[in-house]
């Protein structure tokens, strides 16, 4: 952050106002098979370095098709927790046992008391995210969706983070001025980079510290959406 002012802030979906319960879900389906099972902190952060790898070194890999990655990602999780596997048998399992987008997705802690705070201080929100057209759907059911005067979603504009295309359409529908603006998220390589293209600040959270993005330096890191309030 410079310090300078900011009226609008954008934000991610996917680990930034949303995340799965898949921790538990993981464990489930681990549960029949397995005597005995990792830790859920293990767990969590399995998933949170398959991510942070993934948006690293494979970029728009976990948004595109299950089908094309699933059995790929998990070898990733199981090599953390040093476990062995079948993995095509298990991301079956996986699949069949994930439920539909609406019910998947629930709102990180502290979301709604903190964009009602960022309201309060007199500041717009906004959306900027890489999602399919499950995303209204899912800010509607969760509640959400009011807070936001514009909402922008990758599978409606037909262009995605990073590319500087989704972040300048962004601003020209909401009238907000990029200088002025402050983009959150949880992957630097499609939000840092792209919001800075066009002039943005930006903030990445991870809910670990600096695990899994040691490599990145010169940015602000908050481990919750919750650390806002005390940015703007």
């Amino acid at each position: 952050m410079t310090g300078k002012v900011i009226d609008y802030i954008w934000f991610d979906l996917g680990y930034t106002l949303l995340y799965l319960k898949r921790e538990d879900l993981f464990l489930e389906v681990m549960t029949p098979t397995f005597e005995s099972l990792p830790s859920r902190e293990s767990v969590s952060m399995a998933f949170h370095l398959a991510d942070k790898l993934f948006m690293r070194e494979y970029p728009g890999v976990l948004g595109s098709d299950k089908d094309t990655y699933l059995p790929w990602y998990f070898g990733f999780i199981f090599h953390y927790l040093k476990m062995k596997v079948d993995l095509c048998k298990f991301s079956k399992t996986w699949k069949k046992a994930t439920g539909s987008p609406l019910e998947a997705w629930h709102l990180c802690p502290g979301v709604k008391e903190t964009l009602s705070a960022l309201k309060r201080k007199g500041l717009s929100l906004g959306i900027i995210s890489n999602w399919d057209s499950s995303a209204r759907p899912i800010l509607s059911k969760l509640g959400i969706t009011d807070y936001f005067s514009t909402i922008v979603i990758s599978s409606e504009e037909g262009v995605a983070k990073p590319s500087r295309e989704i972040f300048e359409r962004a601003l020209e529908k909401s009238g907000a001025k990029a200088d002025t603006s402050l983009y959150v998220g949880d992957n630097y390589y499609d939000d840092v980079v792209g919001s800075r293209k066009v002039g943005m600040d930006a903030v990445v959270i991870n809910r670990f510290g600096s695990a899994g993005i040691e490599e990145l330096t010169g940015i602000t890191i908050i481990e919750s959406i919750r650390a806002l309030t005390d940015l703007v």
